[in-house]
């Protein structure tokens, strides 16, 4: 049988963490010395925004960064902006900076953040895979990696292995997303398990019946 034509998979993004690109790198300075760790008078300032949330104060007061510390923070906020090539450089730089074990992980916890919002899912699983993440830490990487994993599975018609990585996302987080759980419920239809597919649409029409789980019923009832 044909495949049932599910809603267009939507590209996951990878979510900022709690603690807190398209412009020129300023991670160093303009003779191509390498950046010291420390030394920039504008760290607090630039702290001090990216707490606020003002992610763009932050990249305007760390502009011409004279310190991996600052260019650190930057990166944050470049990511925060949806500036994933310039914080995932900022990242680099700062990982290998000497400011300590702590933010040497949280830079590594950066990159990984910054490789799945360019859905680079693999790049970012061996950076997660090598790097000693909190748990949450690794709890918000691995859920992303999932989505992004199952999303691609689905795509490219493998069915099972789709299913499988978001049965691994709802035991690993207890809930499944309702977009992926919909195309969860068409992986189980073109895989040729129509009984499984209409229970999970039945489920998700209980929930909140919408045009897609009403239409995925119809398709799973055929």
């Amino acid at each position: 049988a044909e495949p049932q034509a599910a809603p267009a998979p939507r590209a996951p993004a990878a979510q900022a963490p709690a603690r807190v690109a398209t412009t020129p790198l300023r991670g160093v300075a303009p003779s191509g010395r390498s950046l010291p760790a420390r030394g920039d008078g504008r760290l607090r300032q630039v702290q001090a925004a990216a707490a606020a949330g003002a992610n763009a104060q932050c990249i305007a007061l760390s502009n011409g960064a004279r310190s991996l510390d600052v260019l650190y923070e930057r990166s944050w906020c470049a990511y925060n902006l949806d500036r994933p090539l310039e914080a995932l450089a900022g990242f680099r730089a700062a990982e290998r900076g000497g400011l300590g074990a702590e933010v040497q992980r949280d830079a590594r916890f950066g990159m990984t953040l910054s490789f799945l919002a360019q859905n680079m899912t693999e790049e970012a699983a061996r950076v997660a895979a090598a790097t000693d993440l909190t748990q949450q830490q690794r709890i918000e990487v691995e859920t992303i990696i999932l989505d992004q994993r199952g999303t691609r599975a689905y795509e490219m018609k493998q069915y099972s292995r789709a299913i499988a990585f978001f049965d691994a996302y709802e035991q690993l987080t207890g809930t499944l997303r309702r977009d992926l759980a919909i195309l969860r419920a068409y992986a189980y239809l073109n895989d040729g398990d129509r009984v499984t597919a209409r229970q999970q649409f039945q489920l998700l029409n209980d929930q909140l019946a919408t045009s897609e789980t009403r239409n995925g019923l119809r398709a799973a009832s055929r």
